[in-house]
């Protein structure tokens, strides 16, 4: 058997240089086929993360649309004979409108008052307990949240919780 003259070993039938100028020329190859699979994994693993429910609760959903204040009662009074506010006695009406995209706004007659987004939310407790589905509206940098319920086609906002009012609106469209 012959010697190789750059490498002074015995030549095969099938020479060690074909052998590695093969897996030189393939190896990019594999590579670049690998690089495009594990691309191709990463993009497919976020295409099908587990998206959060974009479906609106049905709380969600009855809220959209305009609603008429019709009164506000405060339970907790220095006499503690309730006291009712509605627009005959405060000479204003308030219309809240409340929209999909998640803003809303309040006129108080017929002009814009303020706007901002709103959001529906649990509280969870340091007991490991949970609130209600709660309103959270956002006007600037002022957040406030607020118990709600539906009786028909009235919304009631009830903050009797912190001495607040339990404020009355019917929907008018």
């Amino acid at each position: 058997m012959e010697n190789n003259e750059k490498t002074g070993f015995p030549m095969q039938p099938f020479p060690i240089n074909s052998i590695y100028l093969l897996c030189k020329y393939l190896y990019p190859m594999k590579i670049r086929y690998i690089a495009l699979i594990a691309g191709s994994l990463l993009l497919l693993s976020f295409s099908c993360e587990n998206k959060e429910d974009v479906s609106l609760s049905e709380s969600e959903s009855r809220i959209i649309g305009e609603w008429n204040w019709i009164e506000s009662v405060y339970y907790y009074t220095v006499s503690g004979v309730p006291y009712v506010m509605n627009p005959d006695t405060l000479g204003y009406s308030i219309t809240c409108r409340f929209d999909e995209d998640g803003t809303y706004r309040i006129f108080r007659n017929a002009t814009l008052d303020n706007a901002g987004v709103y959001w529906f939310e649990t509280i969870k407790y340091d007991n490991d307990t949970e609130s209600p589905l709660r309103l959270f509206t956002r006007e600037d940098e002022y957040i406030k949240s607020v118990n709600f319920s539906f009786s028909g086609d009235t919304l009631i906002f009830d903050e009797t919780e912190v001495d607040g009012a339990k404020r009355i609106f019917l929907r008018i469209d």
